[in-house]
């Protein structure tokens, strides 16, 4: 895996891994804006984004005509103030941006409905002097990770515990700088099931094959425990999506733990289309 090398084989060993200081790449910032003046204001996941609130501020871009307002929230800020974004251009020219409860070290994080209006607006802030970014699909992205735009798409679709080991070292690893989503499907999804009655005070149910839950399924040294490197990279903004047919298949709807979203065919298609792909059968 390009980027994966030596520089990751921490994450194969028992240990904590750390946290990534600041987003994973998604694009590359634009060199111009729409006006022909240098911005830089890239993108970011709505998944990093919520993974990191005190370290982001969000704005409202959309319009009127649009509708209502994003309705979007996160954690920490009272409230995510609506200015649309022509108000907020004519808010930068006359330098009188005012907004309760940001602070400088934070970064201003624009969103609109599909993303457009938000990278205007992230790029002019850019321009007066802000930090600014903002996310790439919108509020379509903020309320369904399965519209995440991925750097990197690992998947996984069996149940053998070496290769969920690597595929899941490669995710905690990617995540530090590419935005990163991990695709579960086939038996693999049984994994991903919570343990509630299965597992109490540290021990299994008996009759219970713990290797079909990520607490149990680890080839051992020096591979982490599998289920660290997925909070690992949960907690760092990954993206874990799980295929709906193959949820359905094994019957488990009601019993996927927190942190997973269904995804379609049409989703994986996509991201293949338009991400490096790796695949671990």
């Amino acid at each position: 895996l390009d980027g994966v090398g030596d520089k990751s084989t921490d994450l194969l060993c028992a240990g904590t891994t750390a946290s990534p200081t600041r987003a994973p790449v998604i694009s590359t910032p634009s060199s111009t804006s729409k006006l022909g003046e240098l911005a830089l204001a890239g993108a970011v996941s709505a998944s990093w984004v919520k993974s990191h609130p005190q370290s982001y501020y969000l704005l409202d871009c959309t319009e009127g005509t649009e509708g209502d307002t994003v309705g979007a929230t996160l954690e920490g800020q009272a409230t995510v103030p609506c200015i649309p974004l022509g108000r907020l251009l004519r808010h930068l020219c006359r330098e009188e941006l005012s907004l309760e409860g940001y602070n400088s070290s934070q970064t201003l994080v624009t969103m609109c409905k599909t993303g457009v209006r938000a990278r205007i607006g992230a790029e002019e802030l850019v321009k007066a002097g802000y930090k600014a970014a903002y996310v790439t699909r919108g509020l379509l992205e903020w309320n369904a990770p399965a519209a995440t735009k991925a750097g990197l798409v690992v998947s996984i679709s069996g149940m053998e515990k070496d290769q969920i080991g690597v595929a899941l070292s490669a995710c905690a690893a990617s995540q530090k700088t590419t935005q990163t989503v991990l695709v579960v499907m086939a038996s693999a999804v049984q994994l991903f099931r919570k343990t509630d009655g299965v597992l109490v005070d540290g021990k299994w149910k008996e009759g219970v094959n713990k290797e079909e839950y990520l607490e149990g399924c680890w080839a051992g040294e020096p591979f982490q425990q599998t289920v660290e490197l997925w909070n690992t990279f949960r907690e760092n903004g990954g993206v874990t999506l799980l295929c709906t047919s193959c949820v359905k298949n094994k019957g488990c709807e009601s019993s996927m733990r927190d942190g997973t979203t269904f995804m379609n065919l049409p989703d994986l298609l996509r991201m293949i289309q338009e991400s490096k792909f790796l695949s671990m059968a």
